[in-house]
């Protein structure tokens, strides 16, 4: 076993903290309040960004504050993940019913951290770049532990969708992963449905 290091347990556990977004859109609100709402913090997040790249104070008190926990390429002018995270939400939230988007946004909330931290930990065979067969694993079996209770998606679509974000993960991709992982696995969760 591997040690995790401290900014990625940091990061990992915000990560499982924003699974409250398809948790409280399930079961608290409706579609349309649900967007305004993401409209507001996706254009939030990206102001303090832009406020963050470009401002020095800004940048040194957000240092200060999320410094460890903030990927290499994030220093530099680059959004957060957490920004992305937002807009993915948004996004999945827009096109499609509230099953298939809370179902991709659990598959990024919960499969994606837990890839991570058994593939740093437990993680021996590697299939592509830095990625595991272990973290897949822990994705894949995560995504189903996190969906299993949702409604109105058969056991075999969710099977079918967290595959593909767990693949989607693996790939190299000009985009984020927090908007691939959810609206591809939508997309595809939509199309078999």
């Amino acid at each position: 076993m591997h040690d995790v290091p401290k900014g990625e347990l940091g990061r990992k556990a915000i990560h499982y903290t924003t699974l409250l977004i398809p948790l409280i859109y399930y079961l608290f609100i409706e579609k349309e309040q649900a967007i305004w709402m993401l409209i507001v913090l996706s254009t939030g997040m990206l102001v303090a960004d832009l406020f963050r790249i470009n401002v020095p104070f800004f940048k040194a008190l957000y240092n200060r504050y999320f410094g460890e926990r903030t990927r290499p390429h994030e220093h530099q002018k680059h959004l957060t993940g957490a920004t992305y995270l937002f807009l993915g939400a948004l996004l999945v939230v827009s096109l499609f019913s509230k099953e298939i988007a809370v179902i991709a946004m659990f598959f990024l909330t919960v499969g994606d951290p837990s890839a991570c931290l058994v593939g740093i930990s437990f993680g021996r065979i590697k299939i592509m770049r830095n990625k595991t067969l272990e973290g897949s694993m822990a994705f894949i079996l995560a995504g189903l532990a996190a969906t299993w209770w949702i409604p109105g998606v058969s056991l075999q679509v969710k099977i079918l969708g967290v595959c593909a974000a767990s693949l989607i993960e693996l790939l190299l991709w000009r985009l984020d992963d927090n908007i691939t992982i959810p609206f591809f696995s939508a997309l595809l969760m939509y199309y078999l449905i």
